[in-house]
């Protein structure tokens, strides 16, 4: 299972992700790992319904995504991997997922955050999560959109 993209983003699907990114990366699927998404039939027909009906999209919740369950499931499909936050993606990592960079797409301003970009704030558990990752050798990027540069930000949380 190839991961075009691993971003956190606390819009989930919404037109950056469908309009900017999966144009241009053109991912099987996009998969959204978010529990009380997962469980909400409701909430999942709102997503559904905001992709194009020829790109598929799973939901997860984090227990169950697994290195395995993640292999079985998408063995021989390009994924657009989505997270709601930095708890979850630092959650699937520690079970032994594998991935090398992750893109902060959109953590938006919450009490005790501190802005980093204007469209990315952290909290301070935000920041000790990110450094743990950041150790692992993961690269941090903050981008909102496909035309605009990277930023890495693995030094901002270090």
């Amino acid at each position: 299972m190839p991961l075009c993209l691993v971003r956190i983003d606390d819009r989930m699907i919404h037109g950056q992700v469908v309009l900017g990114w999966a144009r241009v990366l053109k991912p099987d699927r996009i998969v959204l790992v978010n529990d009380r998404i997962a469980g909400s039939s409701w909430e999942r027909k709102f997503y559904t319904a905001s992709v194009p009906s020829q790109m598929k999209v799973s939901f997860l919740n984090v227990d169950e995504t697994t290195p395995e369950h993640l292999d079985d499931l998408f063995k021989n499909e390009s994924v657009l991997m989505l997270f709601e936050s930095v708890v979850d993606v630092h959650k699937i990592i520690e079970k032994g997922v594998q991935i090398d960079e992750i893109n902060i797409g959109g953590l938006h301003f919450r009490p005790g955050a501190e802005e980093i970009l204007p469209y990315v704030f952290l909290t301070d558990e935000d920041k000790r999560l990110l450094r743990e990752l950041v150790k692992k050798g993961i690269t941090l990027t903050a981008q909102d959109i496909p035309g605009n540069a990277p930023t890495n930000i693995n030094a901002v949380v270090v």
